[in-house]
């Protein structure tokens, strides 16, 4: 996989985190910890797991393995959506610039999960994104029950999709070998 590409994906996941986190602001209190038929019990605890793994997958990436600690355990508050909001926004910029770093051989390198488990960096990156799609889904599916649709969700779109937090940033379509 060639870094343009994988940044398009990084785009659509930044993008994608940003709808879903937006829109569960429409929750009360009560919707967004409530256990509901989620894989991590409540839309808090979801959206928790979502930030976390993200984080720890990409201090992998750049040579930090975390083990099995939280990001909470590193000093991060996450305890409400504002919070989480404020994180997933900060590390979705850390994890675009991380992919805006790397060229063709970084992509292909190997990193280490364990003595005798390791895969290309890009499939590590692109494992984030597949991740964070399967929770948001969860996610889109119990917002939409709750009357709060965060509306289509298409990876289709992820070449005109604008970067979250980035106001007057480039939005338009990337063209071959570009990055905003």
């Amino acid at each position: 996989m060639d870094a343009d590409t994988l940044l398009a994906l990084v785009r659509f996941h930044a993008w994608a985190n940003e709808q879903i986190l937006t829109t569960a602001a429409g929750l009360s209190d009560e919707e967004f910890r409530r256990t509901a038929n989620l894989d991590h019990g409540s839309a808090f605890h979801t959206l928790r797991h979502v930030v976390d793994v993200d984080w720890s997958w990409r201090e992998l990436c750049i040579g930090n393995d975390v083990g099995d600690t939280y990001v909470w355990d590193h000093g991060f508050a996450l305890d409400d959506l504002p919070a989480i909001h404020a994180f997933c926004l900060k590390e979705d910029t850390r994890l675009r610039s991380y992919v805006e770093s790397l060229d063709d051989a970084a992509l292909t390198e190997s990193l280490a999960m364990s003595a005798d488990f390791a895969r290309p960096r890009w499939l590590v990156v692109t494992h984030v994104v597949n991740h964070g799609t399967q929770h948001r889904n969860e996610l889109a599916r119990y917002l939409t029950e709750c009357g709060h649709s965060p509306g289509d969700l298409d990876l289709l779109d992820a070449l005109e999709l604008p970067w979250p937090g980035d106001p007057g940033g480039p939005a338009g379509r990337l063209l071959p070998n570009e990055r905003p």
